[in-house]
């Protein structure tokens, strides 16, 4: 179990949105996806962030499922970039959150993020189920375990528990989640202190990320309640990370009291 996976007591970390995995309209091909992710991982260590997020955002629709081809592909990626990292690296397949897990495993990722962990969730591709069960069955059948970093009531989703914030943050915590993530209601829009303020509270001393609205005007209040911030439109320029962008991130946070 990797305990204390980042140094810096307020981490950054940076999303690399892969452009389309092969099977997919406009995909480069497999060669083309790692050598995108490997500039973006490069920018990641110029600026100092302390981890980076791979996630499959080119693929439009997401897939709910993905199938053991698309799995082994993204091990390969995610190997390809293990060997060049100098951050801890984690992944998503939105929305597999099973097959998240298992290629997490699979390429000895650090972490993973998991949109949909309690709580059934409706989004725009369709109905994301609760993968508490499968998602602990992995993780006991393998010596490898990737910390879980869970969304709670994550953006561009609805929850379809009666659970309020806190009540999924606490069974998540209670299911085996690492970190929590907070989040606005869609991209660009911050979550409010308040939600910052309770999901701490029901996270039981584990870490609270900020995954979604995170600025120079509201750093200092929004990581005065959580732990670290997941960035991914705020920090890129056209469809790549951009290295003065991040850069000034880092100096704003690593300029908080």
């Amino acid at each position: 179990m990797k305990a204390q996976l980042f140094s810096n007591p307020h981490p950054l970390i940076g999303v690399i949105h892969l452009p389309a995995m092969p099977g997919w309209d406009g995909s480069p091909g497999l060669e083309g996806v790692i050598t995108k992710a490997l500039a973006e991982l490069h920018t990641l260590h110029q600026a100092g962030f302390d981890g980076a997020l791979v996630e499959n955002e080119g693929d439009r629709p997401h897939p709910l499922a993905v199938d053991r081809a698309y799995q082994d592909m993204f091990v390969e990626l995610m190997t390809v970039l293990r060997g060049q990292a100098r951050i801890p690296l984690g992944l998503e397949i939105l929305y597999d959150m099973v097959s998240t897990v298992r290629v997490g495993i699979e390429c000895g990722a650090d972490f993973v993020r998991l949109d949909v962990f309690t709580d059934d969730t409706e989004t725009r591709w369709g109905v994301v189920k609760a993968c508490v069960e499968d998602v602990q069955s992995l993780r006991r059948c393998s010596r490898e375990r990737p910390l879980l970093f869970t969304d709670v009531h994550v953006k561009h989703g609805r929850n379809l528990t009666t659970r309020s914030l806190v009540e999924s943050g606490r069974l998540a915590v209670a299911c085996g989640a690492d970190g929590l993530i907070v989040t606005g209601t869609q991209t660009g829009v911050p979550p409010t202190i308040e939600d910052c303020r309770a999901l701490k509270a029901a996270a039981g001393g584990i870490p609270v990320y900020v995954g979604s609205g995170f600025s120079e005007a509201n750093a200092a209040e929004i990581l005065s309640e959580c732990s670290g911030v997941i960035m991914a439109s705020s920090i890129k320029r056209g469809d790549s990370i951009a290295l003065d962008l991040a850069s000034r991130v880092r100096t704003v946070v690593d300029g908080l009291p």
